[in-house]
């Protein structure tokens, strides 16, 4: 039978049950990671560093190591409750010492719903109570009972404090301490507590930094603006009109902003030990939040959306302002759970973050404190204000022009991500052995762009090449390796300065194929969708044919010696084409296909070109191609050269150049070039009489090759062949 002592109260200081917490909007990765039976009252006794009950309930916490004087969080109020519950059995022993008991099933004994916790106190040491009359709740003397505080929608409290009834209910004592706690006249017990910063783990986990604030839908300005300052203000937060929250549900929730752990992160490759969005392969970088609320805002539709409007997100972005050409290209992405990556569609920052908080590594993210936990940046810091007028509209063509915002209709982990594509740079699909040079190139794209129109090349990205089967790859200027796998970054740089839009982002191999028949790929991927970009070279058994396969649409430039010749057909469901060339004396072509060059594109000066063109048997057009033409007016410029066999060569060094006026201007036709480059895009060294590539921008160009024996040893060079492009 449990001891009576006359005229006393005994409050506890224990170690509860963690009941299961109600899932957060968004993942899961804040919930406290905390032994159940190790968890401790308050702040001043082991347990949630960021709330303290007070006197009388408990002695005065200031001394406590984990009490911050000015971190008082004003914003919970609306959301706070109280509840007093009986127990199953003594929170403590015989020798006085905790055990592990929780509340009896069903509801609790009293409870202060939410709004009815009233703040108390001045801004710095402000603090709730709820005033609680102990003799209306017809307590039990040989039962125990516990006061427990919580957010409202969660099961997980912020504190709590178990209590022993006694005859005499005029005054308690806590049982460890012997501190004898006098009730008011009237019988009532004042349940007063202190909560700082963002609520401590049951609100924020671990996160470094973190706010709890309390919104509704009906703010008198329209709008409620939620931050989370790093130490110079606000690194992240959202912006929430009226009307934000469904009809039929809460009409108050408490959001959390919380900081999230991504291990080492390395701003020059964008990789991080623990990635704000896991499995996504795009470069991602510091300034992960996660958003959340309580209780959990459920599913209004099949699309996953919690929101009944839009809400605006931002995050700090640690390229932010430095310069770097991936700078532009970040984009606020979004996941959870259950929720695929995706981008966010692009607003405004203004109001939530400023220019001295939207690069994150001015900011204290990550640090520790005196706490000997991660450290909860205050609430008291924060800045909870209506917002001015209308959402921001503005839309940019990239997500940081105008700061780093997104749109979203529900809340997860959201950080941001360098949006990239990678793409191949000419035809995947090669003919014959020896020394190609398969090109890629990574460019930066923003998903809500419009097509892409503002995509430029992204150099500095890492590039991932593999074969197999025999082939070897090397990086471009070495040469005697024997890797099937080689890494290697864009290489950032104007291939073509008349053309910037060639420059930056491209990566090119050199793949030695083997001559033995069979088919060979080589697959090229970086940190960017649309990978990886798989290349495939045939080595037909017998002498290589000189053959293209064209698609039905496609159109395609030829550059040929006079004399050479290259057999093409048509690919897909209509493979049969009846060709005709629409000049003769330049080129002929058969009915099947067979083009041959009477005259070449030797002449500087030009000449007539050749349009040969094709209809295929279900009398639709099929492709054509342009023989030799100084007026290239296609794109992409996919150009393949063909030229004559040399009696004794083994293989055929091809080199292109690409003509200029001067270092300065351009020139339109050949003959008016005075400065020529070579470009490495249209330089090879192949077995076969045919070269396939992307030439580099609208101009002039010339092709020669050099007939090589099987000792490596010239044999002969070719003279120039001339062609150009107009765009």
């Amino acid at each position: 039978m449990k001891g009576r002592r006359l005229l006393t109260l005994s409050v506890l200081a224990f170690a509860f049950a963690c009941e299961d917490q109600k899932a957060p909007t968004g993942p899961t990765g804040l919930t406290p990671p905390m032994d159940p039976s190790a968890i401790i009252s308050d702040g001043a006794h082991g347990g949630n560093p960021d709330f303290f009950f007070l006197p009388p309930l408990l002695p005065n916490p200031t001394n406590s190591p984990n009490y911050e004087r000015g971190r008082a969080n004003h914003n919970l109020g609306p959301s706070l409750t109280v509840e007093i519950c009986e127990l199953q059995g003594s929170p403590v022993d015989a020798q006085g010492q905790p055990v592990v008991t929780d509340c009896i099933a069903g509801p609790p004994l009293k409870k202060f719903p939410a709004g009815t916790v009233r703040e108390q106190g001045s801004d710095d040491e402000g603090f709730y109570m709820a005033q609680w009359k102990p003799k209306e709740s017809n307590l039990v003397l040989s039962k125990y009972y516990r006061i427990k505080v919580l957010i409202d929608g969660s099961t997980v409290p912020l504190g709590a404090a178990d209590l022993d009834p006694v005859a005499n209910q005029k005054e308690l004592k806590n049982s460890r301490t012997g501190e004898v706690i006098p009730l008011q006249d009237d019988g009532t017990l004042p349940i007063k507590f202190r909560v700082e910063n963002g609520g401590g783990p049951p609100v924020c986990g671990v996160a470094a930094l973190c706010t709890s604030v309390v919104v509704t839908n009906n703010s008198p300005t329209g709008s409620t603006i939620v931050t989370v300052d790093g130490g110079s203000g606000g690194v992240a937060g959202a912006k929430f009109p009226n009307g934000w929250l469904p009809a039929g549900g809460p009409q108050s929730v408490l959001v959390t902003i919380a900081s999230v752990n991504t291990g080492v992160s390395d701003p020059k490759t964008g990789t991080e030990t623990i990635p704000c969005h896991a499995g996504l392969n795009l470069q991602q970088f510091r300034g992960c939040f996660q958003f959340t609320t309580t209780p959990r805002l459920e599913p209004i539709d099949r699309s996953g959306a919690q929101f009944a409007t839009r809400v605006l997100v931002a995050v700090c972005y640690v390229l932010q302002g430095t310069g770097d050409p991936r700078e532009k290209f970040a984009e606020m992405w979004a996941s959870g759970p259950n929720e695929p990556a995706h981008p966010l569609e692009d607003a405004s920052d203004v109001g939530i973050l400023s220019p001295n908080t939207r690069d994150c590594s001015n900011n204290i993210i990550g640090f520790n404190d005196s706490k000997g936990i991660t450290r909860l940046a205050s609430a008291g810091w924060r800045k909870v204000k209506g917002g001015l007028g209308s959402f921001f509209g503005v839309q940019t063509a990239y997500a940081v022009d105008l700061g780093l915002g997104g749109w979203t209709l529900e809340f997860s982990n959201i950080g941001p991500v360098l949006s990239a594509e990678i793409e191949p740079v000419g035809s995947t699909e090669m003919t014959g052995g020896g020394v190609l040079h398969p090109t890629v190139r990574i460019v930066g794209s923003n998903h809500h762009d419009g097509g892409h129109q503002n995509s430029v090349g992204l150099g500095g990205l890492p590039v991932t090449w593999t074969t197999s089967g025999g082939a070897i790859v090397n990086l471009p200027g070495t040469e005697g390796g024997a890797a099937t796998q080689v890494m290697d970054t864009t290489n950032g740089h104007v291939i073509n300065p008349e053309d910037p839009q060639s420059g930056g982002g491209f990566a090119t191999v050199d793949w030695t194929v083997p001559s033995t028949p069979g088919t060979y790929t080589l697959t090229a991927n970086g940190p960017a969708t649309d990978g990886p970009v798989t290349f495939t070279a045939i080595v037909p058994a017998g002498p290589p044919p000189n053959f293209i396969g064209l698609a039905p649409n496609e159109r395609r430039m030829l550059s040929m010696q006079t004399g050479s010749s290259i057999q093409v057909g048509v690919t897909g469901d209509n493979a049969i084409a009846v060709w005709s060339s629409s000049a003769a004396n330049k080129a002929t072509v058969s009915a099947t296909g067979l083009v041959t060059a009477i005259v070449g594109g030797e002449s500087i000066e030009g000449g007539d070109s050749s349009f040969v063109s094709s209809i295929l048997t279900s009398q639709n057009p099929g492709p054509t191609l342009l023989v030799d033409s100084f007026r290239f007016d296609i794109f992409p410029r996919t150009t393949t050269l063909v030229w004559n066999a040399v009696e004794g060569a083994v293989s055929y060094h091809v080199v292109t150049e690409y003509g200029n006026l001067d270092e300065v201007l351009g020139c339109s036709v050949p003959a008016e070039c005075g400065l020529w480059q070579e470009t490495p895009l249209g330089t090879t060294t192949t077995n076969q009489l045919m070269f396939t590539f992307n030439f580099v921008g609208g101009q002039p160009g010339r092709w020669h090759v050099v007939a090589l024996d099987a000792d490596d040893e010239e044999i002969s060079t070719s003279p120039f062949v001339y062609f150009a492009y107009t765009r």
